[in-house]
């Protein structure tokens, strides 16, 4: 702490100044025995000019002349000299001494541009208010302006941070305070506008154990404003403010937004409006970690409410920027709505609680609709419906020359096939069943989507479901062989199925899989895979026809692997209609969705972490994404897959020699395969195959709908990939997951019933 040459201890930290009222002889002599100790005091003398400006206020109808004006000041101070009259101020924090009107006239002539928008018998009932004010940043804006309008008599402030160089984006103070605890800062430039106002300082903040000295000690208080960080105490205060009846006034320094809760004229009102009222209050003081208190900042800010620029900041805390940003506009704005609406209050001229919006970007905007030539369009992707009409004129087209099942027999093999994994469970099949023929439909309908490049994404849970009915097809004492893509015509008929009898089931020792089969994306336990297991993994993939399987279980390869499994995410989540097709198709976010639709992801089977999950749920707004884009930020997206990624004991990689729609479904095939081995071997099993499907994009499609920078960092990743997997420069990458021994998925996906995906003729 560094304290200037002439200053004591005391006078560094000091709050309070010394008034001298020299017509005193007492004052007089310690004014006098102060200079001799400070002869480098600065001394400010303008008693003169206040005393004109009180004499005009005394006669507003007409403005004297100044040779009257001195007479009148003459006549005022009367027997006093004008160096005796009013009262000396003495500063110590600055060494200055300023000679000013004592208290009575000091406030009539401070406020008297006040009048009549605050009455004199308003002002005189605002100067007996105590205010609390919990936090200095926004705190510190209300705290001054209520001063400046003589909005209290006393004012108590909580605040346990010291001034640091990036405070004064917003708080206004000089460099010469850096160091300097805030509640000092803020209680020194009150008393040096009004230093006959009470300032109260709580330098450790508002905590649970001077709650009631701050709010209750030397009388209770009429008001609080809240501008603290900490959940806890905005919690806890609220619990004290509302059994005190005390009214609660917060801004939120983002978009104008104020909260008001008036538990004076409400007692039994929920604190925060009930938006916390599903979450445990009483853990609130217990919470120390960010992953705990999200729940209760989410619900307490309003994700929905906030702006465009602070949702895409929230994104890039902890990225490219340490904390949410603050603006001196926004804090100047936040003080004047908390001091004008405790004005209000206090006056009891307003009576309502609610959370309101003074937005100026809204208020004060272009009000012609400004173009923006960005290219973030995005577009509700429709195929056109498959009918039976359609699926039945597909199979007269062709021969099936298979045996005819059961009705019975069709819904238990398509009841197994379902059960098969989907592009974010998407589930884009219909089975027809034409006089006891069994057939496979792509359902565009369900699948089309910007991540579905060629159908790929499809066909691979396709080949899947096939795989499923192969096994079932055993259990029935039944062989099945597909037709893929028999009609020419018609490319949705994707298979053809002949059933024959057999006494030799279909890799009997999978089918006890399929039931138990699921996505886990917890984070692996860091056991190894024995060597057994994974040859027998590998062994399964190759009985699949022209499939094969390799697995890296180096751990420097599995980190760089997360890093490109992890960078092509953030491209799909900047990308508008990559963004768009995924917030609006795959994911659900309450379990009232997902039973309702039974396709998509239940957003808990994605085991986020609550930051994360915050992450997603601010990303949601399409204008974040824009943002993002332009400030070539998103890399907090890198954070939901690269986690668990870099805990995997291995990432498997299936491949097939050529690029068609046969190899992804047969590789599905295949994948299905080694999946329900995993699985019943303990073994969790996440796909992370987004690299697959938009270097198919890269590759196919001359990069059809990315940029000039997305098109370059996916080559780049593209080629970093294939020095860990050569193989992908000989054949067709299929399908990329993990593998790791991790604790239970917390949810297991839906299928829609079997009436929706069933139709017989």
């Amino acid at each position: 702490m560094l304290i200037l040459e002439n200053q004591t201890l005391e006078d560094h930290l000091s709050v309070e100044p010394l008034f001298f009222r020299i017509y005193l002889a007492d004052d007089e002599t310690k004014l006098e025995k102060l200079l001799k100790q400070k002869p480098y005091i600065k001394i400010h003398d303008q008693l003169s000019t206040q005393l004109d400006d009180l004499i005009k206020s005394k006669h507003p109808k007409r403005k004297p002349e100044p040779q009257e004006l001195e007479k009148l000041k003459a006549e005022h101070i009367g027997n006093l000299s004008m160096q005796d009259y009013g009262v000396w101020v003495f500063f110590p924090w600055s060494d200055r001494l300023v000679h000013i009107l004592d208290e009575e006239e000091y406030i009539e002539v401070r406020t008297n541009r006040n009048i009549y928008k605050i009455t004199r018998e308003e002002r005189d009932l605002l100067g007996k208010q105590k205010i609390g004010v919990v936090g200095l940043s926004v705190g510190q804006s209300a705290a001054v302006t209520m001063a400046m309008e003589r909005g209290f008599g006393e004012i108590r402030l909580a605040d346990f941070d010291l001034l640091e160089l990036t405070n004064i984006n917003r708080i206004r103070t000089g460099i010469q305070n850096l160091g300097l605890p805030k509640v000092i800062i803020v209680a020194r430039e009150i008393k040096e506008i009004d230093p006959f106002l009470k300032v109260i300082c709580f330098g450790d903040g508002l905590t649970e154990e001077n709650m009631d000295e701050f709010f209750c000690e030397g009388g209770n208080l009429d008001l609080v404003i809240d501008e603290c960080d900490g959940i806890d105490i905005k919690i806890l205060l609220r619990h004290k403010a509302k059994s005190l009846h005390i009214p609660v006034v917060m801004d939120m320094n983002d978009r104008g937004t104020l909260d008001v809760e008036r538990f004076d004229l409400e007692p039994d009102r929920p604190i925060l409006h009930g938006m916390i009222d599903h979450l445990d209050h009483a853990r609130a003081k217990h919470m120390t970690t960010n992953e705990e208190k999200i729940p209760y900042m989410l619900a307490i800010i309003g994700v929905e409410t906030l702006s465009n620029r602070l949702q895409a900041s929230m994104c890039e805390v902890g990225q490219t920027i340490t904390t949410w940003p603050q603006l001196a506009s926004g804090v100047a704005l936040g003080g004047a709505l908390c001091a004008d609406v405790s004005r209000r209050i206090i006056l009891d001229q307003y009576h309502e609680s609610g959370r309101y919006w003074v937005d100026m970007e809204e208020l004060v905007g272009d009000k012609a609709f400004k173009v923006d030539n960005t290219v973030y369009a995005v577009e509700e992707l429709n195929a056109e419906e498959l009918t039976e009409e359609e699926m039945k004129a597909a199979v007269l087209e062709i021969s099936t020359d298979s045996m005819t099942l059961e009705p019975a027999q069709i819904r238990q093999l398509v009841s197994a096939a379902v059960m098969a994994p989907s592009a974010g469970n998407n589930q884009p099949w219909i089975w027809y069943a034409y006089q006891g023929k069994l057939y496979l439909f792509h359902n565009e309908q369900e699948s089309i989507s910007w991540g579905d490049f060629d159908q790929i994404t499809s066909n691979i849970s396709l080949g899947a479901a096939i795989e499923n009915l192969k096994l079932e097809s055993g259990k029935l004492g039944l062989s099945v062989t597909p037709d893929l893509f028999p009609n020419q015509n018609n490319k949705r008929l994707v298979a053809a199925f002949y059933f024959t009898i057999t006494g030799h089931p279909y890799r009997p020792d999978l089918v006890a899989g399929m039931p138990i089969r699921l996505t886990n994306r917890k984070k692996g336990n860091g056991q190894k895979i024995p060597q057994n297991i994974l040859t027998e993994l590998i062994e399964s993939v190759h009985s699949v026809e022209s499939a094969s399987l390799l697995i890296c279980e180096d751990e420097d390869k599995i980190t760089k692997i997360a890093d490109i499994v992890s960078a092509v995410e953030r491209i799909r989540f900047l990308y508008p209609q990559g963004h768009h097709d995924f917030y609006t198709k795959e994911l659900r976010w309450t379990e009232k969705d997902v039973l309702e639709t039974k396709t998509g992801l239940d957003v808990r089977s994605m085991e986020l972490s609550e930051a994360d999950k915050a992450g997603l749920i601010v990303a949601k707004n399409p204008e974040v994404i824009k943002l993002l884009n332009q400030w070539g930020g998103g890399t907090a997206f890198e954070k939901l897959s690269k986690g668990s990624i870099v805990t995997s004991a291995g990432i498997g990689l299936v491949t097939m020699p050529a690029y068609n729609a046969a190899d992804f479904v047969i590789g599905g095939q295949a994948v299905q395969n080694v999946w329900l081995n995993a699985n019943l071997k303990g073994i969790a099993f996440h796909p992370i195959s987004a690299p697959i499907f938009l270097f198919a994009r890269l590759n196919h499609s001359n990069g059809d709908g990315l940029d000039k920078e997305m098109s370059e960092e996916l080559t780049k990743l593209q080629d970093e990939l294939c020095e860990i997997f050569p193989i992908l420069n000989e054949r067709q990458g299929i399908f990329i997951f993990r593998l790791s021994y991790a604790d239970e998925a917390s949810v297991r996906s839906h299928r829609k019933p079997l009436e929706d995906i069933l139709k017989f003729n």
